[in-house]
């Protein structure tokens, strides 16, 4: 009986490695697709946008996916680096001054639209122009993002999708 128990306690905890393992690899594989190519990209802002420091590193995956760095030029001047991951597209480096926070694109949807839940805020590209998408549950829970023009904060895109869940 106790024979029987212990093979059965050896089955579940092998079997317990295993869909750790499996989950883990899983996990890996799809967090490796998001950051896959950030070094290079880290590389080519410290060149093109003459980088001391670099802050952060995100990636926006728009109709065009662009990795987008934060840092400090030489000059000590914050900045922005927008660079896009398809074999064609212009490298953008604007001063983080030449346009408008995160907390004020924020401020800025806050004043259009009622917010439930702020869910993500990150900095993208929308048709060439540089945004900080905003992404947030509504008053109606639907999930909704704005494109919010970096230079002068007006929101350039309004897009919400209904929650069937919750209906």
């Amino acid at each position: 009986m106790k024979k029987k128990k212990g093979i059965i306690i050896g089955a579940l905890s092998v079997l317990l490695i295993i869909v750790i393992w499996i989950f883990g690899d899983t996990y890996s594989n799809a967090r490796g697709q998001y950051t896959k190519g950030h070094d290079q990209s880290v590389e080519i802002a410290k060149e093109k946008a003459d980088l001391s420091s670099v802050d952060y590193i995100e990636t926006f995956n728009g109709k065009t996916k662009y990795h987008i760095v934060a840092g400090e030029n030489t000059k000590n001047e914050k900045v922005f680096v927008w660079i896009p991951q398809a074999k064609k597209g212009n490298i953008l480096v604007k001063k983080q001054k030449s346009g408008i926070t995160e907390e004020q694109a924020v401020k800025n949807v806050k004043n259009e639209y009622n917010l439930k839940e702020i869910l993500n805020v990150q900095l993208g590209m929308d048709e060439n122009i540089p945004v900080w998408e905003v992404k947030y549950i509504d008053e109606f829970d639907r999930f909704t993002y704005d494109f919010v023009n970096f230079y002068d904060g007006k929101i350039q895109k309004h897009m919400a999708i209904r929650n069937d869940e919750k209906s």
